[in-house]
């Protein structure tokens, strides 16, 4: 890396002076600090990385040779969304790109050349000629995920996470007016936007619906996990499955339909078995109580309940509305 270093500062030399840069000393200095600098730094990172080496330089002075240095390519600027603007050595022939975790900012460097062949061939399929590129992908890392307790808060949610809706830890009139929202407990949403004066923008299915912070910090949810779900027998979100399939949580007052699968774990599936609920087995949906929980079904001639959770185990096919079906 020392060599590299040397490398970069005789390669700064002949071409700052060839074009006549100004304040050549200084900015040599700039580089330097920037050079010792391995992460992704920011204008305050390399200030304050000069006044550990007892050299005071203006603010405005470091962004403009950094932009020199950018101009050159010397480095590469980086710009990520909600973040500072960033700076990361450019080292010639070598790319690579980023995940980005929205909790606590870490940024992770990664290469697969299985994406790069993959980018090629998808922009020769389209008849385009790729000149650079670039993928960021943003999260939530390891460590963040480790230390996340299972529920949380909507409020603290961020953009981009997909989320069940676990509890409702509101009384009744704001329960009911979370319901006539059209949101309810299993129920997978989307984070469009949030932190706009403390409300949260989420999507329900094809519904976006606009929540303040105090509605919000009352919707207790749950990360969604693909992989878990496929663990549990649920493989698709339940936004994709085919249309005539539900999970029966997301089944509306009329529907009936016939059982695919039951999962949970061992009691609760067990109990639902127990029930009658088992694989084509027809079940139909009567109606929902105020609070949209529980959930009163019939099976088999019977009539009983179930908690939305409950009822999120249970995948249904063929779904339709009984009056429908005898018209």
């Amino acid at each position: 890396m020392i060599n590299t270093h040397e490398h970069e500062k005789k390669q700064f030399k002949r071409l700052f002076q060839q074009q006549g840069i100004d304040r050549f000393d200084s900015r040599l200095l700039v580089l330097e600090a920037f050079l010792k600098l391995e992460l992704h730094v920011t204008i305050s990172d390399l200030v304050e990385q000069l006044e550990k080496d007892g050299i005071l330089l203006e603010k405005e002075f470091v962004l403009s040779s950094m932009e020199l240095l950018y101009r050159f390519g010397f480095a590469t600027k980086i710009e990520f969304e909600d973040k500072e603007t960033q700076y990361e050595h450019r080292h010639l022939g070598l790319h690579h790109d980023h995940m980005v975790c929205t909790k606590c900012g870490m940024i992770l460097e990664f290469k697969d050349e299985a994406i790069e062949k993959q980018q090629l061939i998808v922009a020769e399929a389209y008849g385009f000629h790729m000149l650079q590129h670039k993928m960021e992908i943003y999260g939530i890392c390891s460590n963040c995920l480790k230390d996340r307790s299972p529920l949380v808060p909507l409020h603290k949610a961020k953009k981009g996470e997909k989320l069940i809706v676990k509890e409702l830890e509101a009384g009744k009139n704001m329960q009911l007016r979370i319901s006539s929202m059209g949101l309810k407990i299993g129920d997978l949403i989307e984070i469009v936007s949030s932190g706009f004066g403390g409300q949260v923008v989420i999507a329900n299915g094809e519904n976006r619906m606009v929540l303040g912070k105090g509605m919000a910090e009352k919707i207790m949810v749950q990360l969604f996990d693909p992989a878990v779900e496929k663990i549990r027998g649920i493989d698709k979100d339940p936004v994709d499955l085919p249309l005539d399939t539900l999970l029966l949580s997301r089944m509306k007052s009329g529907q009936e339909g016939i059982v695919r699968k039951v999962s949970g774990e061992g009691i609760l599936r067990r109990r639902l078995l127990e029930m009658g609920i088992n694989r084509g087995t027809a079940i139909y949906v009567e109606k929902y109580a105020p609070l949209k929980d529980p959930i009163e079904i019939v099976v088999k001639g019977y009539h009983m309940s179930l908690r939305v959770e409950e009822a999120s185990n249970i995948l249904v096919e063929n779904v339709g509305f009984r009056n429908r079906r005898n018209e």
